[in-house]
């Protein structure tokens, strides 16, 4: 029988290295699964106001709706996280047709060029709600991202999230004749509390749908006539939500 010395086992516990911040440790990961974006947010504002270091580097803008928040060549060399607001992602061709390819809501990283990846020159960023944005510049970043995990992993997720939003953009367009599309965008857009979609145009409707503004006005034009919407300025209000749900093939 061959005799073995048991030697007491080590604790694999180890203490966070010296070079992070104590910032890491106190930040909560535990958040409600029901709104991470606000939970992305808190996380961040916490570092800016424990760090410093981090709080010189980023600089805090606001931006009206319709206002460029990043050109093609500032997503190439800052990163940027969306406090608050919507921003749109937008792809223009030589003709200066616009297409919405990534729609982000609060906790949103993105300028992915920051840390050295390609980048798109006829994509930009555009301010689709009154948004606060905080931008880091690309000395920064990857520093930055390196000390606090939180904003690569918050740039994964945004990734992710476009790439959803893409997906199902060409599944629509593969299976979906373009009234449905548009009927299912206005329920997507729309606060069922009174069906009001507000400031929005059919030039903006137009462009997150890859089509024209006069096709959009003439769908619309139709969904008026059978009764399903009523239009004005910047605001279309949702008349029969049931009629748009089964032309935009929602059963839900």
């Amino acid at each position: 029988m061959v005799s073995r010395n048991l030697q007491p086992m080590r604790s694999t516990s180890r203490r966070a290295p010296a070079a992070y911040p104590t910032t890491v440790a106190t930040l909560s990961w535990d958040a409600p699964a029901d709104n991470p974006s606000e939970n992305m947010t808190q996380m961040i504002a916490s570092i800016r106001n424990e760090d410093v270091a981090f709080n010189r580097a980023v600089s805090r803008d606001k931006y009206a709706r319709g206002e460029i928040v990043a050109t093609s060549e500032d997503l190439a060399r800052k990163m940027f996280v969306l406090m608050s607001g919507r921003v749109h992602l937008i792809c223009t061709n030589n003709e200066g047709r616009r297409l919405v390819i990534g729609t982000m809501e609060p906790g949103a990283i993105f300028g992915e060029g920051a840390l050295d990846n390609p980048t798109d020159p006829t994509v930009f960023a555009e301010a689709a709600a009154n948004s606060q944005v905080w931008t880091i510049p690309a000395s920064e970043a990857r520093n930055m991202t390196l000390r606090y995990p939180i904003l690569g992993w918050g740039m994964l997720q945004t990734y992710g999230q476009r790439l959803m939003q893409v997906e199902n953009s060409l599944e629509d367009v593969a299976y979906k004749k373009l009234p449905e599309r548009l009927a299912s965008l206005l329920m997507e857009l729309g606060d069922y509390g009174d069906g009001l979609i507000k400031g929005v145009s059919h030039q903006s409707l137009a462009d997150r749908l890859g089509t024209y503004r006069e096709t959009v006005s003439a769908i619309l034009r139709d969904f008026k006539r059978q009764g399903l919407v009523e239009l004005g300025y910047r605001r279309i209000t949702v008349l029969d939500a049931l009629t748009l749900k089964d032309i935009a093939g929602i059963w839900v």
